[in-house]
């Protein structure tokens, strides 16, 4: 089910989905406390967006290779730029990402100029846990690795978390004068969720497969 089968590989994508769901419960658990005042709730989305890719970052650098990865750096080793040319092109493709999520937001029915910090920070949030964390994984071929099915966690995660980013927007309009529905703290949640209900899916996967490290320890 996953391309990397190695015990460290799999034991660090057993420790990323803890920590996935460590970060999420607490930005969940900061924005409830905060009794879902806006300004606090948007700085603490903010800060867990930037959390999660930098989370991909440091696992993506200590993930070994795979052969293949192997073998297309002995290539690009001719090319002396190449690494730094594939950097870039991860950060521009990122950013290109947030400002493509927010385009999308604003033709769904968000304010252009009004709230626009609030659909800013649902955008980077989205972002983050939809696009760029497969950027930082399978770099700028991303979206012909997921459609080829070449990673089936990140395209399951960012599957889950834009279906539930959209169905977060359900509870908007409805007559219930919480203040969990002020924009865009629904569908932020219904991010986060769509996030969480993944990572436990997959954790869940790799404890039933067996044969892991952990598990065996554990037993």
């Amino acid at each position: 089910m996953f391309e990397q089968t190695g015990p460290h590989a799999t034991n660090l994508l057993v420790l990323k989905n803890i920590l996935c769901l460590v970060f999420g419960v607490g930005v969940l658990w900061t924005i409830v406390l905060s009794g879902y005042e806006l300004a606090s709730s948007l700085y603490s989305l903010r800060a867990y967006s930037l959390l999660v890719v930098l989370l991909e970052g440091v696992c993506r650098y200590l993930t070994p290779a795979s052969s293949s990865e192997i073998s297309a750096i002995a290539k690009a080793k001719t090319k002396k730029h190449s690494k730094i040319f594939e950097t870039f092109l991860v950060v521009l493709l990122s950013v290109c990402s947030v400002i493509g999520t927010h385009v999308v937001v604003v033709l769904f029915g968000a304010y252009v100029i009004e709230n626009i910090e609030a659909t800013f920070t649902l955008s980077l949030l989205v972002a983050s846990l939809a696009f760029i964390r497969p950027l930082i994984t399978l770099g700028r071929s991303a979206v012909i690795n997921l459609l080829e099915r070449q990673n089936i966690e990140s395209e399951v995660k960012s599957f889950a978390v834009l279906v539930a980013t959209w169905a977060g927007a359900f509870p908007i309009p409805l007559d219930w004068d919480r203040p969990w529905q002020v924009w865009p703290l629904t569908c932020s949640i219904g991010a986060i969720l769509g996030e969480l209900g993944a990572s436990v899916y997959f954790l869940s996967v790799l404890w039933s497969k067996g044969g892991t490290q952990w598990k065996n320890k554990a037993r």
